[in-house]
């Protein structure tokens, strides 16, 4: 439910924004400076923690969480809960931006702690229960006629509303990570949910590792290193191509017929098929030569029963070169074919 609330946020704030710069515009584009916009209209949405990759940093929220532990009196609670999360995002290289930052940095997220509490705390619970009692069997009889009224729960709200803005070209979508915790004990319930706050951040530092490491290629020189996980993006800067031409070697004939076998596997992926070139010939040359063999690749996967709705292209040409060096090695880098699988919504 809170995924499709802040889901339907997001894009009402993308495309009030999109509506107010470009209203008489036949055909609107989000306002990103780009060779390649995106139209609205054409949002897919990336599931989970898929839209992690590329953070810069996060603003965490956590007053809900000090305002609740406040209004229920829960002593338990540690006071050092911002420093621990800051500890947590610096170790993944994220920062904890302020709200002066996030204005100032483009698409990067917000994570929001959402305490709820039903029931009384366990000292509460003893006293009505059997106030003259020993307390330790007070407690057990109170545990056991009131332990249903407890329950103490934390949802993580991720709001990324901008996420495209980070890297359009590469037809990131809106997405919602969502994570949280729950309890139906009534001791210690400061404590639990300090525990419980830093359990979610940790969950979420885990899948913003997990995206990164899939956003990065993996380099597959042979058919049998193509990636076991559908997930996994992977690149090519062997000689996929002859010099100038737009023939498919050989060489790489066995690992394009290797990904075919792959999606019928991953049958709720589409790929999008990147290809780049080096800085030999001129930019504009450069630009129709990679989408030359983009169309080459995606024709030769055609033939191996790939679903034409599964298959994207788009040419880079020299404008995301991995090296500024001159040597063949460094040609080679920049020549490069990257395979991006997509998991299709639905």
């Amino acid at each position: 439910m809170y995924s499709d609330v802040f889901r339907n946020l997001a894009v009402g704030v993308i495309l009030a924004i999109s509506v107010s710069s470009s209203a008489l515009a036949e055909k609107r584009y989000y306002p990103i400076p780009s060779s390649d916009p995106l139209e609205i209209g054409t949002e897919e949405y990336s599931e989970n923690y898929a839209s992690l990759a590329g953070l810069e940093g996060i603003r965490v929220i956590t007053s809900f969480v000090f305002g609740s532990a406040k209004k229920y009196k829960f002593n338990d609670m540690k006071t050092d809960l911002v420093p621990q999360i800051r500890e947590r995002l610096n170790g993944a290289g994220l920062r904890m931006l302020s709200e002066e930052e996030l204005k100032s940095i483009p698409g990067q997220p917000t994570l929001t702690f959402f305490p709820s509490y039903t029931g009384n705390d366990i000292d509460e619970i003893v006293a009505k229960a059997a106030p003259n009692a020993d307390p330790s069997v007070a407690k057990s009889k109170a545990e056991k006629s009131e332990h249903d009224c407890c329950r103490s729960s934390i949802w993580a709200s991720f709001q990324q509303s901008s996420s495209i803005l980070r890297d359009p070209n590469r037809q990131f979508r809106f997405a919602t990570w969502g994570s949280g915790e729950d309890t139906d004990s009534c001791e210690n319930r400061g404590e639990w949910t300090y525990n419980a706050v830093l359990d979610t951040v940790d969950k979420f530092v885990e899948d913003y590792k997990k995206a990164q490491s899939e956003r990065k290629p993996k380099l597959v020189s042979n058919s049998e290193e193509v990636p076991e996980n559908c997930a996994q993006a992977w690149l090519m800067n062997i000689n996929v191509f002859e010099t100038n031409k737009t023939t498919i070697s050989e060489a790489v004939k066995p690992i394009l017929d290797k990904l075919a076998i792959t999606a019928e596997r991953c049958e709720r992926y589409s790929y999008l098929i990147e290809t780049h070139a080096d800085k030999r010939a001129d930019e504009s040359y450069n630009k129709i030569l990679s989408e030359a063999r983009a169309h080459a690749i995606k024709d030769y996967l055609l033939r191996k029963n790939v679903g034409y709705n599964r298959l994207k292209t788009i040419a880079r040409g020299e404008s995301e070169p991995l090296s500024d060096g001159n040597s063949e090695a460094d040609h080679a880098v920049n020549r490069r074919v990257v395979i991006i699988p997509q998991r299709d919504q639905g």
